[in-house]
């Protein structure tokens, strides 16, 4: 056997023995590159290459949040690999946006709060959320909208084709501001407006317009929904 293939794949035990064993947030950052590196390179020493990937962008969380064709750019990656790590980012939302959904029913009024700044703190891009809630205000199921946030690309079809699909009682939309505050901007209230212009048509309450901000969570609407939260 190839003394360096051994080297590597007894490298490449230890590490998941000591991930399984302690769990990812115990490890090095360094490791923790490394170890996801694994999943997309069966074989071979991912250690420099972990090292490169962080010296480029900072950080493990940059890193996936890179765009694939800068991470292409580092010397050990190809379009295929890049597109994996990248698409890395999206998988660790699905999960968490799934685990999110499982553990809320809106009881008290700072869970909508609650609720949205967990789905949206750490998202690094502008997004728009559909968030439909069942009688019992229970979240029956969650869109992400498609395109940039302004509003000429607002497509107000997929709020119907949302609602008809779905039937939620009540509607939520939510979007956040990455690296500013969360007042709304003129792009938001001209979401709102048609937004609520929308559900109108359609017989349901548009509940709130949530923004998530780097200073907090902003509700845009009241409405009596809130009413019959605990406070």
């Amino acid at each position: 056997m190839n003394a360096s293939k051994g080297v590597h794949e007894g490298h490449r035990k230890r590490l998941m023995d000591t991930v399984l064993r302690v769990g990812l947030n115990s490890v090095s950052e360094i490791q923790a590159m490394e170890f996801v590196l694994t999943y997309i390179f069966p074989r071979g020493d991912v250690n420099e290459l972990a090292h490169r990937l962080l010296e480029k962008f900072g950080s493990f969380a940059n890193v996936i949040d890179a765009d694939w064709k800068e991470i292409r750019k580092v010397s050990g990656m190809g379009d295929r690999t890049a597109k994996m790590l990248h698409g890395l980012g999206d998988l660790f939302n699905y999960f968490a946006e799934d685990v999110l959904d499982d553990k809320f029913a809106f009881e008290y009024r700072s869970d909508v709060s609650d609720y949205f700044e967990q789905l949206m703190r750490y998202k690094p891009n502008e997004m728009l959320y559909i968030i439909g809630v069942d009688p019992a205000s229970r979240v029956k199921m969650r869109y992400r909208m498609n395109g940039k946030l302004n509003g000429e690309m607002f497509d107000e079809r997929d709020i119907a084709k949302f609602v008809t699909a779905f039937k939620p009682a009540y509607l939520f939309l939510a979007h956040n501001h990455p690296t500013s505050n969360c007042k709304p901007s003129e792009d938001d209230l001209l979401i709102i407006k048609k937004a609520r212009e929308i559900c109108a048509d359609l017989g349901l309450a548009l509940v709130d317009y949530i923004i998530v901000g780097s200073d907090g969570v902003f509700g845009a609407i009241t409405d009596t929904f809130y009413s019959h939260f605990k406070t």
